[in-house]
């Protein structure tokens, strides 16, 4: 996340970041009870679902993140990367 601030993303402030780890994190560990027909999601689908998941919890109008979407969606691939074992190719 440090690395991301550094790098001009919004999202990743450092006033924010605890906030969004914890909230990132609780979403990706939730993915399975929350789709539970989905029995082996893409690892795309669940940076899709913990983008909305990020969005929904930061945003006071979710419908109206329009670009600042590309930064949740590097927010999420982090996260994701900490929270997740290593992908297989």
């Amino acid at each position: 996340m440090t690395e991301l601030w550094e790098q001009g993303c919004p999202i990743a402030s450092p006033d924010d970041r605890e906030r969004l780890v914890n909230i990132g994190l609780r979403r990706w560990h939730s993915f399975h009870r929350r789709h539970p027909r989905i029995r082996q999601p893409s690892h795309e689908a669940r940076i899709r679902d913990l983008v909305r998941g990020l969005i929904e919890a930061v945003e006071p109008e979710p419908g109206l993140v329009g670009r600042l979407v590309k930064d949740y969606e590097c927010v999420a691939e982090a996260i994701a990367a900490a929270a997740a074992p290593p992908r297989q190719p």
